[in-house]
């Protein structure tokens, strides 16, 4: 595989991916909804150690949701494009906003969580597994090691 690149709006902040993701999926959470500004956030599972990014050490803005762990949503403090995110109970887990990639046609959903909020004119891949709240943890990160820190 080559690597996968993609960086945020204003290019300050560069990453690559060295191994194909875990998973791709669409996520309707409302927090997803108001970072991104959309009906659905495009997003790539990757483990941690396949993530490069420059710089290192981005700002973030943490949240935690009613059920889960919290989240910290990394962003260029330029131009301020979420760029990725990390789970704090899955450290070994960060999730890359695909609409970052630099070539966008990397991105294949292969699953859909948290149908349940969004828009009521909002459409869905067709044929594409849909959950109306988080998927099984099996389904995002495939069937390897992970277990949460909590």
């Amino acid at each position: 595989m080559n690597q996968i690149l993609g960086g945020c709006l204003c290019q300050k902040v560069r990453y690559k991916i060295s191994s194909p993701p875990l998973s791709q999926g669409i996520c309707y959470c409302h927090q997803c909804q108001k970072s991104g500004g959309a009906y659905g956030s495009p997003l790539l599972v990757l483990r941690r150690d396949t993530f490069e990014c420059s710089p290192v050490e981005l700002p973030y803005y943490a949240t935690k949701p009613d059920q889960g762990s919290e989240v910290r949503r990394n962003f260029c403090p330029r131009c301020g494009s979420h760029v990725f995110a990390q789970i704090t109970d899955f450290p070994e887990i960060v999730t890359v906003k695909a609409a970052t990639l630099d070539d966008f046609s990397a991105f294949a959903p292969e699953y859909l969580v948290w149908t349940q909020s969004a828009g009521p004119s909002c459409t869905f891949p067709p044929g594409t597994p849909s959950f109306a709240k988080s998927a099984p943890l099996e389904r995002l990160v495939g069937k390897g090691d992970l277990k949460s820190t909590e």
